[in-house]
């Protein structure tokens, strides 16, 4: 039994790495031959470093202002570029469609890719509850239960008791990060969460207002209000609560912004990473062959396991964080053996 999981352990890792190294591949093909300015960029720079010479002649000709002028624009330009990234489907259907169009599109770039990840999401396990069975389950509907038996036992650890009631959020906005996050390695695709005022803002702010209707609801308005005051029960407490009330509003108003900046910086830096790889494999296959037809080296491919971790240790994070807000605000008997998260 134990060589049997062995060898099926090592073809996974093996279909894995093979479909990485396709992924890296195929993404190279795409950012080099359908004009990413970012590898146009990168080409440009080849390019005019062995056109110096020529450049050199034009200045002393009298050309050196135009040759100037022409330097900023191209530094204004790069500097409008931003940071390097990925093509993706849209960015390549938005090239054959009007300008108006397209600059739409590009706008709600990442609400679609939002979007589409849910539907996938909801068809996947709309698909597993038609096949659902408790005599004879199947190895997806097993993996299924490990993962979400896993995911429990990790709210329980944080909620107690009360984990039960919270897993579907919770659970539901872990699978939708994890997804948004390793939809950015799949070639030609895009993960929104790598953006802050589209995504992970509002994934911050749904879990804040999550947060506080529980609290709402499991302390009432007085106890609320007492809790944010440090829940004070003599009167030198009740003389510090003035200077804690402002502080823990405080604390509540930052931990949505806390939590979508550490999940869009991560991811936004991860696709930078990988995109710079591509730039770099490009621009060196270019640099040895003199040509744009040979894809370049797959340099971001070691990358792709990183991100593969990083995509999942943020989603945890994310998650992990949400739980504990809840935690904060149960009433000690709701989730007993673990009011140590109320010395916070």
């Amino acid at each position: 039994m134990c060589k049997q999981n062995g060898k099926a352990s090592t073809r996974w890792w093996i279909a894995l790495t093979v479909a990485l190294l396709v992924a890296g591949m195929a993404t190279v093909a795409a950012a080099q031959h359908h004009d990413h300015p970012a590898v146009n960029d990168a080409h440009d720079q080849v390019t005019e470093h062995g056109s110096a010479d020529h450049e050199a002649a034009a200045v002393q000709h009298g050309e050196a202002a135009e040759g100037e002028h022409h330097a900023d624009g191209h530094g204004a330009e790069a500097h409008e570029a931003g940071p390097p990234h990925l093509p993706n489907i849209l960015s390549l259907i938005a090239k054959l469609l009007p300008e108006h169009v397209a600059a739409t599109l590009e706008k709600f770039e990442n609400p679609i890719y939002s979007m589409f990840v849910a539907l996938m999401v909801a068809v996947f396990f709309i698909w597993l509850s038609g096949r659902l069975s408790v005599r004879n389950p199947g190895r997806t509907q097993m993996l299924v239960e490990l993962f979400f038996g896993w995911l429990y036992d990790l709210f329980k650890a944080v909620l107690g008791d009360e984990a039960r009631r919270y897993t579907p959020y919770l659970g539901t906005l872990f699978i939708f990060i994890l997804a948004n996050n390793l939809f950015g390695l799949v070639p030609l695709g895009h993960s929104a969460t790598s953006s802050f005022a589209t995504t992970t803002f509002a994934l911050g702010m749904l879990t804040f207002f999550y947060v506080q209707g529980i609290a709402l609801k499991k302390n009432g308005i007085l106890g609320y209000l007492h809790h944010m005051a440090g829940s004070p029960t003599c009167g030198l407490e009740w003389g510090f609560s003035v200077l804690l009330f402002p502080l823990h509003l405080l604390g509540e108003l930052i931990k949505p912004i806390s939590l979508s900046l550490r999940l869009f910086g991560n991811i936004f830096g991860e696709d930078a990473l990988v995109a710079t790889m591509v730039m770099l494999g490009t621009v060196i296959m270019y640099k040895l062959t003199s040509t744009s037809f040979v894809p370049g080296l797959p340099l971001q491919f070691p990358f792709y396991f990183l991100g593969l971790l990083s995509s999942t240790i943020q989603a945890l994070v994310f998650t992990l964080l949400s739980t504990v807000y809840i935690a904060l605000w149960l009433p000690h008997g709701d989730h007993e053996g673990h009011g140590e998260a109320h010395g916070h």
